[in-house]
């Protein structure tokens, strides 16, 4: 399907980052919110920030063609994915705002 999208999560250790273990989701994979359409661009841009303090950083993926005004998928465990739960979504709809082709999850700040 034309430019859904899809993001892959390497591990990685002190040596740097390794293809052993990876996986990669897309809004077709189970634990993920959503289906996969033409034009979504999940992953068109990605973020590892620790919100929640525990000291493992939590993936982020914006998919800035999602329902033509774009959202944001948040995954807790993203070394667990895609058999871990919780991986919520957020859009202009869930966050109250109007979308008018806002491209939500085009960019996050650095």
């Amino acid at each position: 399907m034309y430019a859904a999208g899809q993001v892959t999560v390497l591990r990685g250790g002190a040596s740097g980052p390794t293809g052993a273990g990876a996986c990669s989701l897309s809004q077709n994979t189970r634990t993920v919110p959503g289906t996969a359409e033409q034009n979504d661009f999940f992953g068109a841009d990605t973020k590892l920030l620790d919100v929640n303090g525990d000291g493992r950083a939590e993936l982020f993926a914006g998919a800035t063609g999602e329902n033509r005004d774009g959202g944001v998928r948040a995954f807790p465990d993203p070394v667990n994915t895609p058999t871990a739960t919780g991986s919520v979504s957020f859009g202009a709809g869930t966050l109250g705002t109007a979308g008018n082709g806002s491209s939500l999850g085009s960019g996050f700040a650095r």
